[in-house]
């Protein structure tokens, strides 16, 4: 059965407590997902259905290895572009508010 996260933990934590269940490993992908914010742009276009660059499920485990930190970067490379371009806001409005 699926169930959401939270109620995932709940019963699992139920089961634990009873001695049921057998504990498994988390996935963790081999690759270290991300190395260049354009292999990023990549990845989020092919799973949004905008470029055929590489495979949906490709992009989605290129996207699910990069650790959060260089997501992070990645989000900021990108909106020190679109200031670059577009001004304070990032979206072309020059007011700043």
């Amino acid at each position: 059965m699926w169930t959401c996260r939270s109620c995932n933990v709940r019963c699992g934590n139920v089961l634990r407590r009873a001695g049921l269940g057998r504990l498994t490993r988390q996935y963790n992908p081999a690759s270290e997902g991300a190395a260049s914010l354009g292999q990023w742009l990549t990845a989020v276009l092919s799973m949004r259905g905008e470029s055929d660059a590489m495979t949906v499920p490709a992009a989605v485990e290129m996207i699910r290895a990069t650790p959060p930190e260089r997501r992070s970067e990645f989000a900021e490379q990108i909106w020190e572009r679109r200031r670059a371009r577009y001004g304070p806001t990032g979206t072309g409005n020059s007011v700043p508010f």
